[in-house]
């Protein structure tokens, strides 16, 4: 019975021939098996986003790499004969091999980018169609990445959709990209240039008429327009057309994230339209000063970012989309207006939301070294450096019409002995890049010093004193040394942070040691307060970025107190608790969203009689009452509010914090009265 409401439901959809094209989502109801045996009675059923890979390891153990059949039937119906048919995989996690009705029809490695296949002559029209893909998560040595410090989950975590388009249409396997690359050549307030390249397939002899249409947000007004004729006689085509749109609205960040819907036409000789798309796309100018950092349309605008993986308690890579409205409104919530995707590209969905909200972002390919793994992160063997040269290729040109997407990062943390050099396979991709996308920058995260570092045109680094080694006040030595002695390089901090649990708190205040598995969150919070408050005193730098917003699944995380979990996250695995660095960021980041927050309210059982008592609150006062008695009220410091040597009693001590009508409120315990902290 539900092949026939699917194969009526495709009837219905799909399109007569010379229509546009039709997209149907293929997310729905998989049998999936593992191993190699396909037998009927060891399937069950999934929907997707889906992977078999979701609980964590105890550290040091990596996950065991597994094969994963996902088999489906689907109706073809007889009115797609004479169009084109593909298949469009948004993300499978690790290599996938696609077969149409037990024929071989492609097979794809690297687990963070979308891929595409035709099916035309593969399926039966008028019939039902078995697809089974085979999916197999093995960190092998054939394709990036070798190792990292992120899980690599087994499954299919993204969409799967079925396209069907003319014979003649906007290209759709152009490294599964849109097939439509709109090029900001030179934009100003007063101007913007445009190329847009488009790419027919399909063969025939006809002309076909190309029109591009730029078209305000809510497409009332046209901006420009253009138009081109070809002719695909060898079996595709290109066509470019140049666009002038004057006194743009230019998209500004959080500020205003305003984007064009550049409307893409394909028409017949008869003028009429076989094929259609919509691109929206913000105009945006954007430079690196070295004395103010990150520009924004000629203005300083200094980037606040996190770092983020794609995973959760749970549920591992195969978030849905409640889980990623989820993760984006707590991102809105402490305010960040910038995001390094670390480690990988993230699901397509997310470079949308960052461009309509104005988040800038920095994406990077799965080319990356490991603090716990003992397999190198680059191998000179040419299928390495395929895969990096193909993952590269697949994340810009998917990705070159988000305005958010601001650079292109090559690596991230990589060694540079004991094995072969990176360094000269970094300059290939980074002419690479500079020739898919010369609009933007290239960037590379670093943990040490050397040539590495003068490759790409940024570089961020990955700095941990205070946390791996040394005391936080170390990173303005660092900072001075790095501006004095290498003031050639645009440097910013491409990560950074501590481990804290929720579960430990401490009347010391020390570093702890990173390995182990004790991570107070007090400790956490101190080292954020200090980094920060350093880190803003260098305008020079182009970006700073916290790693990382949430904890995240790592195998091999060799310390804290959830096996298998980096608990350097702001905010917990499972999204269910705020640490207090996450409200300290919040207080200096977001603006617009008044509130007050007592720090260390787990830390309920104190020992010392006499308190400091911390508040975070991006208002400009904020009042302490403890045990009914006002202590005053203070002005913060990058959003810190301190009372100190407050007297407190033997058991429970109400503590409330005040700024107008908001207000917080917690008890803190005193077991054993003592004179000193």
């Amino acid at each position: 019975m539900k092949r026939i409401v699917l194969f009526v439901m495709l009837l219905l959809w799909g399109p007569a021939p010379g229509l546009a094209r039709q997209v149907v989502n293929l997310n729905q109801r998989w049998q999936f098996t593992q191993g190699n045996d396909l037998g009927r009675r060891d399937r069950r059923e999934v929907n997707l986003p889906h992977t078999w890979d979701t609980a964590p390891l105890p550290s040091g153990e990596e996950h065991t790499s597994l094969t994963g059949n996902y088999i489906k039937d689907v109706a073809i119906p007889a009115v797609w004969r004479g169009q084109r048919i593909f298949i469009r995989f948004h993300g499978v996690s690790g290599e996938a091999l696609l077969f149409v009705n037990g024929r071989f029809a492609g097979e794809h490695q690297g687990g963070y980018a979308a891929f595409t296949f035709e099916l035309t002559d593969l399926v039966r029209y008028g019939e039902q169609n078995n697809l089974w893909v085979r999916v197999n998560n093995s960190r092998g040595f054939d394709y990036l990445p070798l190792t990292g410090d992120f899980n690599t989950y087994g499954g299919i975590p993204r969409d799967i959709e079925m396209i069907v388009v003319p014979p003649v249409h906007i290209a759709l396997t152009d490294y599964s990209s849109d097939g439509i690359y709109l090029a900001p050549k030179k934009v100003t307030d007063e101007n913007a240039a445009v190329t847009a390249t488009v790419k027919l397939s399909g063969k025939s002899t006809a002309s076909y008429t190309v029109s591009v249409e730029v078209r305000s947000a809510d497409n009332v007004h046209t901006a420009e327009s253009a138009s081109a004729k070809a002719k695909p006689e060898n079996g595709s085509a290109t066509v470019n057309l140049a666009l002038n749109i004057t006194q743009p609205v230019l998209w500004n960040g959080r500020k205003n994230p305003y984007r064009y819907n550049f409307h893409v036409k394909v028409s017949d000789e008869k003028g009429l339209g076989v094929d259609s798309l919509v691109v929206p796309m913000g105009l945006r100018y954007y430079a690196i000063d070295p004395l103010r950092g990150f520009m924004l349309n000629g203005k300083p605008y200094r980037l606040h970012g996190i770092t983020m993986s794609e995973d959760r308690a749970g549920a591992g890579n195969a978030l849905r989309p409640t889980y990623r409205d989820e993760d984006f409104s707590i991102l809105r919530e402490i305010g960040a207006n910038a995001v390094r995707m670390a480690g990988y590209p993230h699901d397509p969905s997310f470079y949308e939301q960052c461009d309509r909200e104005g988040i800038v972002l920095w994406s990077e390919i799965p080319l990356t070294g490991s603090i716990t793994s003992r397999t190198n992160a680059y191998i000179e063997k040419p299928s390495v450096r395929e895969s990096g040269k193909q993952q590269l290729t697949e994340m810009i040109l998917q990705n070159f019409n988000h305005t958010s997407v601001f650079f292109w990062g090559l690596f991230s943390n990589l060694p540079t002995s004991g094995g072969d050099s990176p360094v000269p396979y970094i300059k290939e991709l980074n002419d690479a890049a500079h020739r898919l996308d010369p609009s933007r920058m290239t960037v590379g995260t670093s943990n040490r010093d050397g040539d590495i570092n003068f490759v790409t045109d940024l570089i961020g680094w990955s700095q941990y004193l205070g946390w791996e080694e040394g005391q936080v006040s170390d990173v303005g030595v660092w900072l001075d040394q790095l501006f004095y002695n290498w003031y050639n390089l645009r440097s910013g901090i491409g990560e950074y942070g501590a481990g804290g649990s929720i579960f430990q708190q401490d009347d010391a205040l020390q570093r702890p040691a990173p390995r182990s598995n004790w991570h107070p969150e007090r400790w956490q919070t101190h080292y954020h307060e200090q980094f920060y408050a350093i880190a803003n005193r260098y305008p020079a730098l182009w970006g700073t970025f916290v790693h990382t917003l949430f904890d995240f699944g790592s195998a091999g995380y060799p310390g804290g107190d959830s096996p298998g979990v980096s608990n350097l996250g702001l905010v917990t695995y499972d999204r269910r608790d705020r640490k207090d660095a996450f409200y300290f960021y919040k207080a200096n980041w977001n603006l617009d969203d008044p509130f007050v927050h007592i720090a260390e309210k787990r830390w309920n059982r104190r020992s010392a009689s006499i308190q400091t008592i911390r508040v975070y609150s991006n208002l400009s006062s904020v009042e302490l009452v403890v045990n009914g008695e006002s202590l005053g009220e203070r002005q913060g410091v990058n959003g810190v509010f301190v009372w100190k040597d407050i007297p407190m009693k033997k058991g429970k001590n109400n503590v409330s914090a005040f700024s107008g009508t908001l207000s917080d409120q917690t008890v803190v315990g005193i077991q054993q009265p003592q004179q000193t902290e």
